[in-house]
């Protein structure tokens, strides 16, 4: 696996730039995408001095973010017809979906934020979103939340542990649902305090 995953990495790599943006574009898009590992393997490549952590950072938001708005612009517009024909492509796993419909309907766009993490639901959670309706407005806030906090920390990863990013992968892939957890019960206490505040206005 990981050399199939450094030569991807290394061609896309070899983009600059516009080979993070793309790479995070169909991480955004809820395609099969290996995009954990290699936004990792790019924060190791901006450790060594190829990329700026800060431009890498903002690229790969920017990909994510608009890969994501266009899975919902999607689902939002042609509805479960579309999603019916990905699913016949494999491209699509209508039991994440309903679950992740579910989890929605209980927790609001909330879920949002720590689905980024978690698998399963974050290549599933923009479409769930444009097929229920929510608003744009809602939908772009939690989600870049989301994606601003997963690009950070599978960025800060590679930078700092880049020689152990192996284990730092398998470590993380099977502790995220705890972290997505934590990460969750952190986004509704703010949620929390910020209702306080504005009610004791």
């Amino acid at each position: 696996m990981w050399d199939w995953l450094n030569h991807l990495t290394n061609g896309v790599l070899s983009l600059g730039y516009v080979g993070v943006y793309l790479a995070l574009l169909v991480e955004g898009l809820g395609l099969p995408f290996p995009g954990d590992a290699v936004m990792g393997l790019y924060g190791v490549a901006a450790a060594e001095g190829l990329f700026h952590p800060l431009g890498v950072g903002i690229v790969g938001t920017l990909g994510y973010l608009n890969g994501a708005l266009i899975g919902y612009g999607l689902a939002r517009l042609f509805g479960s017809p579309w999603l019916n024909r990905l699913e016949h492509w494999a491209l699509f796993n209508r039991s994440s979906m309903m679950r992740t419909t579910r989890m929605m309907d209980r927790y609001g766009p909330l879920l949002l934020i720590p689905g980024r993490f978690l698998p399963g639901i974050r290549s599933v959670s923009s479409y769930a979103a444009g097929l229920m309706g929510m608003a744009l407005g809602r939908f772009l806030l939690y989600t870049g939340m989301g994606v601003v906090l997963w690009v950070a920390l599978w960025l800060s990863l590679g930078y700092w542990f880049g020689e152990h990013l192996q284990v730092v992968l398998r470590w993380m892939q099977s502790s995220m649902g705890y972290i997505a957890l934590l990460m969750g019960l952190t986004a509704l206490a703010a949620w929390g305090v910020t209702r306080f505040k504005e009610r004791s206005q």
